[in-house]
């Protein structure tokens, strides 16, 4: 939280929110300061009176006449003013019934004792200010939503404290000690949660004594909101204490004999903080909106005391009044500006702890609009329809994500201009080690990149433009290329399906997107073809099974016959074989070129190891840093590597046939570059042992070397 105050700054909204709750807090600490009048000051003449503030060479109290006491109907008398002072004398208080005080913020300068006693000459000298308007009982409205937001806004906080305390109570005790003991507690927090949580409200008032007093009122709603809160949160810290508590640390702590007290409050529930403190965020306002409804029902705070929700009650009874005394709906918009201002602050804070939902939609703006112009260019440049045109062409391809650190906006440059051609019917190896800008380039073809990222450069998908504009007959962008034209599989095939719904479900969508009149008994045929063809046996009967039924390696494998249903010509393989064993992943490997070569489909496949892209591979890209270091044909780069990278990531590959006792595997050293902070040379020259002074100062141009190969190095014979 030190920088959160730095973060706000580049947030207007979460700033602005956050002093509208600070001047309201301060409001409720001064409201005997602040206001004019007590709340139970009445001017028994002056019900309904109207806002009779006015600025004329100062501020000032208008005075107005009762002209019809049945509808409460008044005219304001012109050019009869009462000046407003500030910080003079007016009723006696007791500033937190401590400090006895004379002085308020604003007044006219008459006490209510003398103005009520006092004859009709010295009323006009002491006209009283209704700056909001007075109630039935001719009650200063602004005095009275002053004091009362004292009850509806530390019954928030309060109810608030009490039952996160519950929450983590209850919750961590549940999560952390399992057994019988979280059975018991999930199972008594479930019986609060089984009913309504208003209904549940509205019951436990009814059971209490309506002759309490204003401080038992209080006291028992207090209560009452903090049991019926407490469940959902305990429940959600359960969950995390249970996950938690099978990190390494804490079984750390516990080898070093740490009490469970101790580990529990000390290693575990500090990091729940981020959702506590969201929470907390969000759960006053559902507070204080519960005790507006219970007073507005009667079942809540009554006279002397007020609050935000009694004031509403009493007033807003017809349409009638709310017609004629537009005034007694005030409360409401402090109720309105206290709730949205908690709820945009917790959007604020939520985005704080995961700062990759911050969004600059005026760069993403911009952007648009220059691929729009750019793309009116190139549309200019027709081919002929005599001329073959690749499949894919990448030229320039750079994307950057905006994000906030503290309260400077950081620019990602994850990727910083790749270009590539992929031919109909070829098998394009992209290799690389974590963060170098593998996924990134490719998930940008489809466009399925978050909207925090600037996408520059052009994509062309059969001669066609895709990126940043609207594609001729086919949507907007690339968006009516997906699935239709352009599959995408991706590394871990258990988080790729929706586990409540079952493969022949998810198959019917896909099917029907691309053809809406088909009968789902024609589409479950048709998945249970693509699921044979990718190898699923009793593809028809596994229809009906949900994801958690299947093996990683048959999730895949239906995975890949879901990126083919829609009949695509490029498929996007993002690193398929990593959460699958080495048999598997021998199976899915051979799966891929089959169907690449019975249905001529263009592959882009994706890895870490370079042995295993360049097995299926006819091209590989080298990238680092979000820059191609190497490319050209599979046999030639991993036989003969030109560029140090290259060379290192065969080095750490392991070798068939190879054992222990033979050597250590190599590895890189250094670790990889912080695409936040590039190097201004060659992204790779920290970690090579073959840089030199050239090497730092600029980043290596793309040249073409022998044998079609492309190489980003300044001595590529030097690697040899």
């Amino acid at each position: 939280m030190k920088k959160f105050l730095a973060y706000l700054k580049a947030r207007p909204l979460g700033m602005a929110s956050l002093i509208v709750i600070l001047v309201l807090y301060v409001i409720m600490l001064f409201a005997e300061f602040i206001a004019p009048y007590a709340p139970t000051t009445s001017f028994s003449e002056m019900s309904y009176h109207p806002p009779n503030l006015r600025f004329q060479a100062g501020f000032k109290a208008q005075e107005a006449r009762l002209i019809n006491t049945i509808s409460f109907k008044y005219v304001r008398i012109k050019d009869l003013h009462h000046r407003v002072r500030f910080f003079g004398r007016g009723e006696p208080y007791k500033l937190w019934g401590l400090i006895p005080l004379e002085r308020h913020l604003f007044t006219t300068g008459a006490e209510s004792a003398d103005f009520l006693d006092a004859d009709k000459s010295a009323a006009l000298e002491n006209y009283p200010l209704f700056l909001m308007g007075a109630d039935s009982l001719g009650r200063d409205l602004f005095s009275r939503i002053v004091y009362g937001s004292r009850i509806s806004l530390t019954i928030g906080f309060i109810a608030t404290a009490i039952s996160l305390v519950l929450a983590v109570l209850f919750g961590g005790l549940s999560g952390y000690s399992g057994g019988a003991a979280d059975w018991a507690i999930m199972r008594f927090s479930e019986f609060f949660m089984l009913i309504p949580g208003l209904y549940l409200i509205l019951f436990l008032r009814s059971l209490l004594s309506a002759s309490m007093d204003s401080g038992q009122t209080y006291m028992m709603i207090t209560i009452i909101l903090s049991l019926v809160g407490w469940p959902g949160s305990a429940r959600t810290i359960r969950g995390m204490v249970h996950a938690i508590k099978r990190e390494e640390f804490v079984q750390n702590a516990r080898l070093e004999m740490m009490s469970a007290r101790a580990i529990l409050f000390s290693h575990i529930i500090p990091q729940t903080a981020s959702l506590l403190i969201v929470s907390v965020a969000l759960s006053i306002p559902g507070f204080i909106m519960t005790e507006t409804t219970l007073s507005y029902l009667g079942l809540g705070i009554v006279d002397p005391a007020v609050s935000w929700g009694s004031l509403i009650k009493r007033d807003i009874t017809t349409l009638n009044n709310l017609r004629s005394y537009p005034w007694i709906l005030n409360p409401l918009w402090f109720l309105l500006a206290v709730t949205l201002a908690f709820n945009f602050l917790g959007d604020c804070l939520r985005d704080f702890y995961d700062p990759y939902h911050t969004v600059f939609y005026r760069r993403k703006r911009e952007n648009k609009k220059e691929n729009k112009v750019r793309g009116k260019a190139e549309a200019a440049e027709r081919l002929t329809g005599a001329e073959q045109v690749p499949l894919l062409q990448v030229r320039d391809l750079a994307v950057e994500f905006s994000v906030l650190r503290g309260s400077c906006p950081v620019t990602v440059k994850a990727v910083r201009g790749v270009s590539f051609v992929l031919e109909r019917g070829e098998v394009l190896g992209v290799v690389g080690e974590s963060g170098s800008g593998k996924s990134v380039s490719t998930a940008a073809i489809p466009d399925l990149l978050p909207r925090s990222a600037l996408v520059t450069g052009s994509i062309r998908y059969d001669g066609k433009e895709i990126a940043g504009r609207p594609s001729e007959g086919s949507g907007a962008g690339a968006a009516g290329y997906r699935g239709k034209k352009i599959g995408v599989i991706f590394q871990e095939p258990g988080r790729s399906w929706d586990p409540l719904q079952n493969m022949g479900k998810v198959f019917f969508e896909t099917l029907r997107n691309s053809d809406p009149s088909i009968a789902k008994a024609a589409a479950l045929d048709r998945a249970a073809a693509l699921l044979a063809e990718a190898g699923l046996d009793n593809g028809r009967e596994r229809l009906s099974n949900f994801p958690h039924q299947f093996s990683g390696g048959q999730l895949q494998r239906a995975g890949i016959a879901l990126a083919l249903a829609q009949g695509c010509e490029l498929l996007i393989a993002d690193e398929p074989t990593t959460a699958l064993d080495v048999t598997i992943q021998k199976q899915i490997m051979e799966l891929l070129k089959s169907l690449q070569k019975s249905r001529g489909l263009s592959v882009i496949f994706i890895s870490h190891d370079i042995d295993l892209v360049a097995e299926i591979s006819g091209r590989i890209i080298v990238m680092y840093g979000g820059l191609v270091m190497e490319s050209g044909p599979a046999r030639l780069v991993t036989a003969q590597p030109f560029h140090p990278y290259t060379r290192a990531l065969l080095a750490s590959s392991p070798r068939f046939g190879s054992h222990y006792s033979g050597g250590r595997l190599s590895s890189i050293p250094g670790r990889v570059c912080d695409p936040s902070q590039p190097e201004p040379g060659c992204p790779f020259a920290p970690r090579c042992a073959r840089a030199n002074g050239e090497c730092a100062a600029a980043v290596p141009p793309l040249v073409t070397a022998d044998g079609g190969r492309e190489l980003r190095c300044i001595a590529p014979e030097a690697a040899v």
